[in-house]
């Protein structure tokens, strides 16, 4: 896919915030930033999300319990 290159270097991002609440899509930081970056909404930015995370682009750090892209934005 043509976002991988960008999203690759995504900064460490919260996508579940208030962990102990229901999870909400307008409060995960990683949605708001896809959201923002590629001019879409919040539907189409959980789409990319999980397909950027199927195909390992973007990955998860038990250690800081955030998202990043795999070649950069590391804390």
């Amino acid at each position: 896919m043509h976002l991988w290159p960008e999203l690759a270097f995504m900064p460490p991002l919260n996508h579940w915030p208030d962990r102990p609440k229901p999870y909400l899509a307008e409060h995960s930081e990683v949605l708001n930033w896809l959201a923002q970056g590629y001019h879409c909404d919040l539907v189409v930015a959980d789409k990319i999300f999980q397909s950027a995370r199927s195909k390992r682009v973007i990955g998860y750090d038990p250690i800081t319990r955030l998202w990043r892209g795999t070649k950069g934005g590391k804390p």
